[in-house]
């Protein structure tokens, strides 16, 4: 490639994504600052790896679907943690550099489950393969700069708050659990505990405790507190090993074991496009946290990022990876939008994975307790969404496209699930991803109305001329 050619690259991937540039907070730290202490830094990459809950639930599901036993789909979980220490690095390395935790995707592991349930094993870590190179070339190859046109700033703060809903159902599902007196009773103490530690102690050892409060509230409440009430499995915290150094190809590789077949293929990248397009509203929102422009490069390296992540979650039997909103949530509630901050995180979700005994220590943790938390995060993830679509241009069309969006975007899934429920359950499960997932359906009617309202319609353009 000439020098000329490289250089035309950097600067379009220089490019802002849009003309607007939202920044929801000023952070305390920045992204490339770091704490003053080491026990600071270990104290907030600590607490980013205590809301990611999905490495415990999503590998289980799909060794469920694959038929394996529960042993077997336990030891999928330390490969899960190891596997997104090393997707984290890459992100915050070779990536888009952003303060972003990777972990085992939800939109993907419901297409996993479903290739391996219809395919097996070989077939699904084959698809797994080809789908994670596939995400890599298309974040290599620059297409998704195009993105800048048909993704603006009000479809991206759209995509944001939908997300702060569909994580919030179930934070809410978790907290409530079976509606028993002591899940109500963990639930609100956590929040309450988050929001005194939050607000009443910002004076308190440099604030130190305030930044630090989801942590301490989990310890105190997810351990203290549960422990006392008898809602702590101390039994699977005592039968975890300390030390088990993860296998190279457990179930094969390319050549030797996996197999590539066109439905599982096409199944699993189903999946990963979802996982794409939910990945390109974490980096706006993270961006907009984190007082950063958000920029094309952004997007192509982060995406490339995903897919490299993937692929080496492949190589030691993760499942494939994504970006996790929930770390977003805390950055907008501490302010720490340090990328060192989310490398200590990564170091330590690796000790997870070489150490079962960590592990077990988190899963030990009731669910009301952390479900309590995404309640909070998720509300910050929803109120930054909120205010990317305030940064937009406040015009009639943006209002019918946010209004109309939103609606759709909440109230199919759950009229799908509740009042279709059979229909839909044999339906494709590409038709029933368009149906159930909240997220695509916000992208897909966000983008769409945009072209039709905006761009066709010329709507933002019409609302500007009768301002002026």
């Amino acid at each position: 490639m000439s020098q000329d050619r490289k250089e035309k690259r950097r600067l379009h991937g220089e490019q802002p994504v849009w003309d607007e540039n939202p920044r929801i907070i000023e952070p305390i730290l920045g992204i490339e600052d770091k704490p003053n202490t080491w026990w600071e830094s270990l104290l907030y990459g600590w607490q980013h790896t205590l809301v990611d809950i999905s490495p415990f639930v999503l590998p289980l599901l799909v060794a469920a679907a694959a038929g394996l036993s529960p042993e077997e789909g336990a030891i999928w979980v330390n490969r899960g943690l190891f596997t997104m220490g090393i997707a984290t690095f890459i992100m915050t390395t070779i990536g888009n550099r952003l303060p972003i935790v990777q972990g085992p995707s939800a939109t993907v592991t419901g297409a996993v489950a479903s290739v391996a349930g219809l395919y097996g094993l070989p077939a699904m870590w084959g698809g797994i393969f080809v789908g994670s190179i596939t995400e890599m070339l298309i974040g290599a190859s620059g297409l998704l700069g195009v993105l800048r046109k048909v993704f603006p700033v009000i479809v991206s703060g759209i995509v944001v708050v939908t997300i702060g809903f569909s994580l919030g159902r179930t934070a809410v599902g978790w907290m409530i659990g079976d509606g028993s007196i002591e899940n109500i009773i963990l639930g609100v103490s956590v929040i309450l505990l988050i929001f005194i530690l939050q607000f009443t102690t910002k004076n308190i050892a440099g604030g130190i405790i305030s930044r630090g409060s989801i942590f301490f509230s989990i310890w105190i409440i997810g351990l203290g507190m549960a422990g006392v009430m008898g809602m702590v499995n101390w039994q699977l915290i005592a039968d975890s090993p300390w030390f088990a150094l993860p296998s190279l190809f457990p179930y094969g590789g390319p050549g030797f074991g996996w197999t590539f077949g066109i439905g599982a293929i096409i199944g699993v990248f189903v999946g990963i496009l979802g996982s794409i397009i939910e990945s390109i509203g974490d980096y706006a929102a993270t961006c907009a946290v984190a007082g950063e422009t958000f920029r094309v490069k952004h997007m192509n390296r982060g995406i490339f990022a995903e897919g490299l992540g993937c692929v080496v979650a492949s190589f030691f039997g993760g499942i494939p990876v994504t970006s996790y909103t929930q770390n977003i949530g805390i950055i907008g509630t501490t302010k720490i939008a340090s990328r060192f901050v989310v490398q200590v995180a990564a170091v330590i979700l690796l000790l997870y994975g070489l150490s079962p005994k960590f592990g077990a220590l988190l899963v030990a943790i009731p669910r009301p307790v952390i479900g309590a938390v995404f309640v909070v995060v998720c509300g910050t993830i929803a109120v930054s969404g909120i205010q990317l679509i305030g940064s937009a241009k406040q015009t009639t069309a943006n209002s019918f496209i946010v209004g109309t969006t939103l609606l759709f975007s909440i109230i199919i899934p759950i009229y799908a699930q509740y009042d279709m429920g059979e229909i839909v359950n044999n339906l494709p499960s590409l038709v029933q991803l368009f149906l159930t997932n909240t997220v695509i359906i916000a992208v897909i009617m966000g983008i769409g109305l945009n072209l039709l309202i905006n761009v066709l319609f010329k709507g933002e353009e019409e609302d500007e001329e009768i301002v002026s």
